[in-house]
């Protein structure tokens, strides 16, 4: 079994380089063609936390990282080409700090790119196999994903279906989010426990524990716009306004909101790309008025500690603290 020391280096940081490492010889920059493309989409800095995820989880039930390491590479090649995709619908030339792929090659590339990369996810439990994991495991953890691919295209459906729609309520609201960007997540948590073995006790509450983290993290994305630097977001600032796209701060503004302060959220909800900075001071200032943007935090809170919770079954190990880490609030 794989074991790696605390003593020199921070747990996370040791599997992170792993998984990059891995990502970086599959795809080389000296590649070209679709592989060009994949290997400029995974070079941007982004956390690996989807991969970090199946690694976790699976060392956390006794599995091995040698065998579980192409799947996790795997759920970031799915991961990236989602972006790809994203940013081509919502017509976001950043990603990450630098062009998004379709800004730098064209979006017809960039479409191919995400769909390779999508297939990527699956081949890469074939090389799971090939590393010792048995076919029963490959099986379930292809159909684990495969679902979860299914349910982010109807969040995303969802979501466009909500756009223009500050008053759509929490319950679509969390709907869309739970599938379009919670369903990967707990799919990342799943596969690692499956691959290595782990009860159907073990599974369920890392599955739990992802699908809570996802809509933690999507909620705290959501608050980006309004509490971080222009340059801490993988995405524009404005992105989430331009496409008309109801967060969670929005949801609860209109809840809390009066006559007055409605009109103004339809106001910003019909807004024009010419007014997008006056725009978005407007509607920071009526979302921290109506106190919004504070339930939008303690709501994130709420589905952190739900995500901890749901580790209180497992065994404690560096593993699993270090689960219980992904859902802290960074400084």
């Amino acid at each position: 079994m794989t074991t790696l020391s605390t003593s020199d280096r921070d747990l996370t940081d040791r599997i992170r380089d792993e998984v990059a490492t891995d990502l970086a010889a599959r795809w080389p920059e000296s590649a070209d063609g679709v592989e060009q493309l994949m290997h400029y989409a995974l070079a941007g800095k982004g956390k690996l936390l989807r991969p970090l995820l199946v690694c976790h989880s699976a060392l956390a039930v006794g599995g091995d990282l040698f065998r579980v390491l192409p799947a996790a590479s795997g759920v970031e090649c799915v991961h990236t080409g989602s972006l790809l995709h994203d940013d081509i619908i919502d017509g976001d030339a950043v990603r990450r700090g630098r062009p998004a792929v379709h800004a730098a090659f064209g979006p017809a590339r960039a479409i191919l790119a995400g769909s390779a990369l999508y297939f990527a996810w699956f081949t890469a439990l074939e090389e799971c196999a090939r590393r010792g994991v048995a076919d029963g495991p490959i099986r379930r953890a292809m159909a684990i994903q495969a679902r979860a691919g299914i349910e982010a295209c109807r969040g995303a459906v969802d979501e466009l279906a909500l756009a223009g729609r500050p008053d759509c309520g929490i319950d679509a609201y969390v709907g869309a989010a739970r599938r379009k960007t919670a369903a990967l997540l707990a799919a990342a948590c799943r596969t690692g426990a499956v691959l290595a073995g782990a009860s159907p006790a073990q599974e369920a509450a890392l599955a739990a524990y992802g699908e809570s983290l996802g809509l933690a993290f999507q909620v705290r994305d959501d608050l980006l716009p309004y509490t971080a630097a222009p340059d801490q977001g993988g995405k524009p600032a404005d992105s989430d306004l331009r496409n008309l796209r109801p967060t969670l701060p929005v949801v609860l503004a209109w809840q809390a909101a009066g006559p007055a302060d409605r009109a103004g959220l339809r106001d910003a909800f019909a807004t024009t790309a010419s007014g997008l900075d006056d725009t978005m001071r407007r509607l920071a200032h009526l979302l921290t008025r109506t106190g919004a943007l504070e339930r939008a935090r303690e709501a994130a809170e709420l589905y952190a500690h739900r995500a901890r919770t749901a580790l209180d079954d497992l065994t404690p190990s560096p593993y699993v603290h270090a689960l219980r880490e992904f859902t802290l609030q960074p400084d």
